[in-house]
Parts: C-alpha cells; structure tokens; sequence
C-alpha cells in the first residue's frame, strides 16, 4: 500500500553564518585597548569573564568596518527570512566579550533585539543554542530515545567557532557559552539589531 508522505519544518531557528575577511590582530589589539580603559566592565551573563559598555560609538578603523560589514549581513538576514525590504537592520548596540580561563555566559536572549549575532576573534570555546520549548528533551523526547541527534530531534544545538565567523539569529533565541577551558581568552563581539 502507497501512502504519501510529507513533512513540514515549522517554526526554524535560522542561523546566518559568514566568513568576514577582517584584521583579526587590529580588533583583539582594539578590544584589549577598551578592557584597560574600563576593566570593571558590565555583568550581565558573563560569569568570570570581562563585558564591555555599549561601543557603537567606536570609530577604530577595522571596528568601524565590523560596524559595517555587521549591517550588511543583517540586512541580508533581514531579506532571507522575508522580512519587508522596506525595512531594513540597524546596530542597536555592541559589545566585548573576553573570557579567560574558566569565563562563560549563562543562558539568555536579547529582549528588544530583532537580531542579535556574535564574531568571534579568538578561542574555541562554542556557543550552545537552545531549542524555543527547552523542555523537549527534559520531560518529551528523553535521550533514550533518540537514535542520531539532529536538528529535528535535540534541544541544544552547539557551533564551534572560529575566528573571523561571524553569527546572526534571531534575538529571542536562548544561547549560552560553554566554559573557556584553554589557557588563553576567548574573545568575541556581540551586537543587537534593531527594524
């Protein structure tokens, strides 16, 4: 008996991943600059690891092209998940994360963002992305059950990154950063978006 089957994939988590050509040694040079002139920084999910203020006023020449480039790679975001071309993504705010040894940012999201993105400048250390119901591994589909994880089936989905990588998702995604366990800091920027 033929049956006809077909599957639809609901409500994604689009995740935009670009290779930026950028002065990697220029921005960590920048970012340890900004850590010596405010080394109390902000707490906010950082747990043992430095957050800088807002630095959209920045104007250091390859963080002005970050600036840029960010936008551009928003607006193209914007434009795949059809959203009006009216409209378009402007930075809202950045930032700095360093993470050294032992650093890492308990789960959040971006309350207010439309998009929200990281680059990343130095370590290994992933981003882990939390499924939109957290609790589909917890109490509906236990890991007993599950015969290869996948995007269908996991409640966390981790990327490894690497420098000059630059992430882009919706800002009401939960994500975290895993423990930096390298003797060396994990540094990435942050940013928000707005319509």
């Amino acid at each position: 008996m033929k049956t006809n089957t077909e599957y639809l994939n609901l409500f994604q988590v689009p995740i935009q991943i670009s290779d930026l050509e950028l002065n990697i040694d220029s921005l960590i040079e920048f970012c340890y600059e900004m850590k010596q002139k405010n080394e109390k920084g902000v707490e906010l999910t950082n747990m043992g690891g430095w957050h800088s203020d807002n630095m959209l006023n920045e104007t250091q020449t390859e963080f002005v092209k970050l600036k840029k480039k960010i936008e551009e790679n928003a607006n193209i975001y914007h434009h795949q998940i059809g959203l009006k071309k009216t409209l378009k993504q402007k930075l809202s705010n950045i930032w700095i994360n360093i993470n050294p040894k032992g650093g890492s940012n308990d789960f959040h999201d971006h309350p207010g963002a439309c998009l929200s993105g990281a680059f990343y400048l130095k370590g290994k250390a992933p981003i882990i992305f939390q499924h939109p119901h957290k609790d589909i591994t917890t109490y509906f589909w236990k890991e007993s059950f599950i015969e290869k994880w996948n995007v269908a089936n996991s409640g966390q989905w981790r990327y490894k990154p690497i420098p000059n990588m630059l992430l882009l998702f919706p800002g009401w995604v939960e994500h975290k950063v895993l423990m930096n366990n390298e003797d060396t800091d994990r540094i990435s920027i942050s940013f928000n978006t707005i319509i």
